[in-house]
């Protein structure tokens, strides 16, 4: 079978590694001049730059990205990882002598003293949280079932909570809320609009020291996080290099601007040079709106399709600086990654992101030095920092053209409560802004992360109504994040190509 791609990103990169494995003609489009879309490396006057910080799950040893690489005989190195967070007036910084799997409870507990008692509860949570989580990955039978089932009553009474009823359940201490919905705000949620069990999924303890041991009893039981030493762009090039050396085409520097569509299904799709290109399937990637009303056409869907894309959330955009500095960051910070946040209202801060306000990096921003594990991105005896914050797509005052320069000096200036000094030792500064990552990733609105994490909202589906047209990527079913996306696309080739009993 023929199968166009359009993008070549991890979603349109995956389902074509797989479709080429299975000796399906492939062909991506992607309109940039390399693979992995947002994952590829940005290149500045001698310094590169991964886009935004890349520890990731799934990635490890029995884990859905390892293992699916494992399968297509790709094997890229990797470094175990953790991150720092740093509230307004405490700090939740990794103890140089390892404090045991819980230290941030008991930490928590110094702190918190009259919370004693709900962190306590919380942290049991957590654990049947993770028992259930664990024997979801067990071989499927009736015996999982049963488990699963038994696991799963210790923690119903929670399952209906969103976010913000979960953590003020447990805490009345509206500064251990923040710590653990602070996330929500980096996805564009309001606590009070995401799952609850999602509190223990965006934050489970691995995340926070590298020292905790994954296995239990020897098996493994706890996901890990990492960096992929040489950065991550290595995934996708690799999955690029598969396709090829499998008789896969990848065409850069190519615009799709339609997909043709005859009789109910995709035949193929059209360049912005005119040239039509058939296939026996296509596969979408990309902004949801911009694909299904631009490309595709809204009077080829059904109107439960139409709905999902006139209502699913994408996320905003990001601000974001790449800095080459002439002295170590890595002298000032515990780990390569830290999350400063600068209030606890979380809710404020949503409404001002929606509605063009931007907070300049006072509600909080990122540090990230990717040369802590990719020193290669950086010449010798010079490193990589990236502070980025999240921020609307649109300014309600002003554009980012006109601010860029202003916001860039003033983010750096709340960077240097981490790293002193900092103005002084940069060489070279990249800005992106919301306008830059539209035209990079070919989307009307600039959307960094994926869809808004909102319970019960439907993303589009990867099987579309038009026959033999697909849709994966961040803004599809799966969401956004790295594991996820591939995961999807992997599922979403898996229906379109079931394998026979």
């Amino acid at each position: 079978m023929k199968i166009n791609i359009i993008g070549a990103g991890l979603g349109g990169l995956t389902f074509g590694a797989l479709a080429a494995r299975d000796g399906h003609e492939v062909h991506i489009f992607d309109k940039n001049r390399k693979p992995g879309g947002v994952v590829a490396l940005l290149e500045h006057e001698g310094y590169k730059f991964e886009q935004g910080p890349l520890l990731i799950g799934d990635m490890l040893p029995g884990e859905l990205i390892y293992d699916l690489l494992d399968e297509l005989g790709i094997h890229l190195d990797t470094v175990r990882a953790d991150r720092d967070i740093i509230m307004p007036d405490y700090d939740m910084i990794t103890p140089k002598e390892y404090g045991g799997p819980y230290w941030r409870r008991d930490r928590l507990k110094e702190l918190f003293p009259e919370d004693a008692d709900g962190i306590d509860a919380y942290y049991r949570f957590y654990d049947d949280v993770m028992h259930l989580r664990y024997i979801a990955t067990q071989k499927p039978g009736l015996l999982q079932k049963a488990r699963l089932a038994l696991a799963f009553m210790k923690i119903k009474s929670y399952a209906g909570m969103n976010a913000d009823e979960l953590t003020r359940h447990f805490f009345k201490s509206e500064k251990i809320c923040t710590l653990f919905t602070g996330i929500f705000a980096d996805f564009c949620a309001d606590p009070s609009e995401a799952e609850g069990l999602g509190v223990v999924f965006t934050n489970f303890e691995t995340a926070f020291d590298k020292r905790i041991p994954l296995e239990r009893k020897g098996k493994k039981y706890y996901p890990g996080y990492c960096y992929v030493k040489g950065g991550c762009q290595k995934i996708p090039e690799a999955l690029a290099d598969y396709i090829t050396s499998h008789g896969g085409e990848i065409h850069y520097g190519r615009i799709v601007e339609k997909v043709l569509v005859e009789n109910g299904e995709a035949r193929g799709i059209r360049l912005a040079d005119g040239s039509e290109i058939a296939s026996d399937m296509v596969v979408g990637c990309g902004a949801g709106k911009d694909f299904f009303e631009d490309m595709v056409g809204r009077e080829f869907l059904d109107d439960e399709y139409r709905e999902i894309i006139d209502t699913f959330r994408p996320m905003e955009a990001v601000f974001m600086l790449h800095l080459g500095v002439n002295y170590d960051p890595m002298e000032y910070l515990r780990a390569a990654l830290v999350y400063c946040y600068g209030m606890y209202d979380l809710h404020s801060a949503t409404v001002k992101l929606r509605s063009g306000e931007y907070h300049e990096g006072n509600d909080g921003y990122l540090i990230f030095v990717p040369s802590d594990h990719a020193p290669e991105f950086a010449p010798e005896g010079k490193h990589c920092v990236t502070i980025y914050t999240v921020a609307p797509d649109t300014l309600k005052d002003g554009d980012w053209e006109s601010k860029k320069q202003e916001y860039a000096e003033k983010l750096i200036k709340l960077a240097e409560r981490q790293l002193p000094n900092l103005s002084e030792h940069i060489e070279t500064m990249k800005i992106m802004t919301a306008r830059d990552y539209s035209e990079y990733t070919h989307m009307k609105k600039s959307s960094f992360g994926g869809v808004v994490p909102i319970r019960g909202q439907k993303n589009p589906p990867h099987k579309t109504p038009v026959k033999n047209l697909w849709f994966v990527g961040q803004q599809s079913e799966n969401a956004g994040g790295l594991g996820a996306v591939i995961g999807g696309a992997k599922s979403a080739y898996e229906k379109a190509f079931p394998k026979k009993k």
